[in-house]
């Protein structure tokens, strides 16, 4: 739980959240600027930093970019539902001139060339936090009993802990005020953040001679910058103004801030709330739910992500969001709760729609040894259960407690707006990928059907097909030319045969060779094809193929539809009296890898160059016909599948090349 101690409680200051709202009443809010308000205020900077810690390396973006990227991930509505349900008569946060202390850190360290600036900057902007103001009674300093801490400091050096900020930032808002000789001796941000605050404080002036000795910078130099913090400062209050339309829908507060309207009657707060939080929920797809409900528990509710759990059709409860391995939510699928269950205060409060409360006296189990588990997996001395409301069959939020009265009516509301609507976009967004993945299973059946009669049909022209070149051979049983040709055609005509009845099944493990001689490759393909495309059309077809390549990592299928597109196309673009050439070069390295390299080229008419820039992609093919435009685009994908690669080159009139790089089966 995310508390604030004494009588204040850590929230915005009524000014930042004026400021806000009214940069949030745009249709398409200025998220820079609405940053630009976090980064001034002490509450809303530390609240929304706790709540979603940094992560490595993240404050090099900026602080400014880094809030950004909160405030975006929990989005105008729910940022709205937050400010507005900030109670008016709740005591909030004195900034004191926690801006300026923090402006002067910041130019200190940049001075001072220390090397983390906004480090130093949120030092000075919490400095001052839990603070009584001047003059305010000693009962307003936080009494140590609800603290468990020895002073407030403490306290804010935890929170500060929670922000994922390194330590050095934390040790200086706990040491707060120290003697010199001690200054002298500890890290340098407590230097720079004590200097900063003497700076800030009235009647400078007359400090400025220690703070150069705090800093090592001249009183020249010290008091140029503080000159331009206060012109720094002037500027930031009054910027955004606000608008003139604003003044009708705001209140004044007994300290003289103005606050929504709204927030006096709690009826319409409420409606308010409830519209904000659904509306913030909508349309969303699972993962940005599940981050946007990550940052809004901890900042709207003041508590960490619940467990949820939700049943399924046959009653057995299971988590609604993502389960982490060894975590609660995982063990306590495991342990295969029900909604029937008449021991489990969590299932008692799913069929009543009542919230229940679990607390075992001691260390003994009570009626629900499941129960019993979950306490001690959460960590507390009990836990409280929230009807959701998840059509179809509702859900049920699981939080730890300390103690039964830890949450107020309020609170429960609260929590289970926000995760009923949550909830609610979580389980449609399921059950319309449980309805896509129908849909898809149905349609990959009808299209295995369709293949499969597709298949069977034309098995039978091919069966004739060969009967008809098998009667050839035999009448002619003295032509080995021939007798070889109808070896290669039936060959192949099997190979059709083959991937037909492939085509209507599921891919399964590849069982042929992952790796292919290419040299015997080259010439099986010449000897099936040289004839047929380039012979008989008056082209020349020469090959040329280096001994003791070895094998490459491809399948012979892959690389021979490879070859025979590129094949195919040199046959179709060259002229009766053109040649192409094929060569099988020795080993090479590319890209790091040992390689075998097949070239082709041809002395065709070349390519214009606006085809040469996407040759690759799939285009209208200019042939006619039946040509699609696809043969380069599959050449490339399947290159790329098996970890090969190609080059073309190309000249109007100059003919064509290609050069294909295939890693050797020891590199794959």
């Amino acid at each position: 739980m995310i508390a604030s101690p004494g009588p204040f409680r850590l929230c915005p200051l009524p000014e930042s959240s004026a400021t806000v709202l009214r940069l949030l009443a745009a249709n398409l809010p200025n998220w820079p600027e609405v940053a630009l308000v976090a980064a001034r205020d002490p509450g809303l900077c530390l609240l929304l930093l706790s709540t979603s810690p940094l992560q490595a390396g993240e404050l090099e973006d900026g602080l400014n970019c880094m809030l950004g990227r909160r405030l975006e991930v929990l989005g105008a509505d729910l940022l709205r539902a937050w400010l507005l349900g900030i109670r008016v008569h709740e005591p909030v946060m004195s900034s004191g001139n926690a801006l300026v202390v923090a402006e002067c850190a910041l130019h200190l360290a940049l001075e001072t060339h220390y090397p983390r600036p906004d480090e130093a900057y949120l030092g000075g902007l919490w400095y001052s936090l839990f603070e009584a103001p001047p003059g305010a009674p000693d009962e307003a300093h936080p009494p140590a009993s609800l603290l468990q801490l020895d002073n407030h400091r403490q306290y804010l050096a935890r929170l500060v802990g929670q922000c994922g900020l390194p330590g050095t930032i934390a040790d200086a808002l706990e040491l707060g005020e120290l003697l010199d000789e001690q200054v002298g001796s500890a890290h340098p941000l407590v230097a720079l953040l004590l200097a900063a605050r003497k700076l800030a404080a009235n009647g400078w002036e007359q400090r400025v001679e220690h703070v150069a000795s705090l800093t090592s910078l001249s009183t020249t130099s010290l008091i140029s910058l503080r000159t331009d913090v206060g012109y720094i400062v002037a500027g930031h209050a009054a910027y955004p103004a606000p608008a003139a339309s604003a003044s009708n829908s705001l209140t004044t507060t007994q300290s003289g801030r103005q606050l929504p309207a709204l927030l006096d009657d709690e009826s319409l707060r409420a409606a308010a709330l409830h519209g904000l939080i659904v509306a913030a929920f909508a349309d969303l797809d699972a993962e940005s739910t599940s981050r946007r409900l990550a940052i809004a528990c901890p900042l709207l509710a003041q508590c960490e992500l619940p467990l949820v759990l939700v049943p399924d059709d046959e009653g057995v409860l299971h988590p609604l969001l993502k389960v982490e391995a060894a975590s609660p939510a995982a063990w306590t699928e495991e342990l295969g709760l029900r909604e029937d269950d008449e021991t489990s205060c969590i299932a008692l409060a799913l069929r009543t729609g009542k919230p229940t409360t679990c607390f075992p006296a001691g260390n003994k189990p009570g009626r629900s040894m499941r129960d019993w588990h979950l306490v001690r997996w959460l960590g507390r001395r009990g836990f409280c259960c929230l009807p959701l409301h998840i059509p179809p069959h509702g859900g049920v939020a699981i939080l730890g407690l300390d103690h039964e009265q830890a949450l107020g009516p309020s609170e429960r509301w609260l929590i289970s707006e926000l995760l009923g609507a949550a909830g609610r976009t979580l389980f449609a967004a399921k059950r319309l990928r449980a309805s896509a993945a129908v849909r898809e299973a149905e349609m990959h059946a009808r299209f295995r059907d369709h293949v499969r009669r597709i298949a069977h049909e034309a098995s039978n022209p091919l069966t004739v097909i060969k009967s008809r070149l098998s009667l050839l051979g035999q009448s002619h049983p003295e032509d080995s030319t021939l007798q070889e040709d109808m070896s290669l055609l039936n060959a192949e005509l099997d190979r059709i045969g083959n991937l037909l009845r492939q085509a209507g099944k599921l891919p399964t493990e590849e069982t042929e060779s992952s790796n292919c001689d290419v040299v015997d490759l080259l010439h099986e393909m010449r000897a099936m094809y040289g004839d047929t495309l380039f012979t008989r059309r008056g082209i020349q077809l020469e090959l040329r193929a280096a001994a003791g390549v070895p094998r490459v990592a491809m399948p012979s299928s892959a690389l021979k539809q490879v070859l025979l597109n590129l094949l195919r196309n040199a046959s179709e673009a060259l002229q009766p009296g053109g040649r192409l050439s094929v060569s099988l070069a020795g080993q090479l390295i590319a890209d790091g890898h040992p390689c075998a390299e097949i070239r082709l080229i041809d002395n065709g008419p070349g390519l214009p160059p606006e085809r040469i820039a996407n040759l690759f992609n799939v285009h209208a093919s200019q042939k006619g016909g039946q040509h699609q435009g696809i043969g380069l685009s599959v050449v490339r994908d399947i290159l790329a599948q098996w970890k090969a690669s190609i080059l073309c080159r190309s000249q109007p009139g100059s003919g064509t090349s290609f050069q294909i790089f295939i890693p050797l089966e020891h590199s794959a």
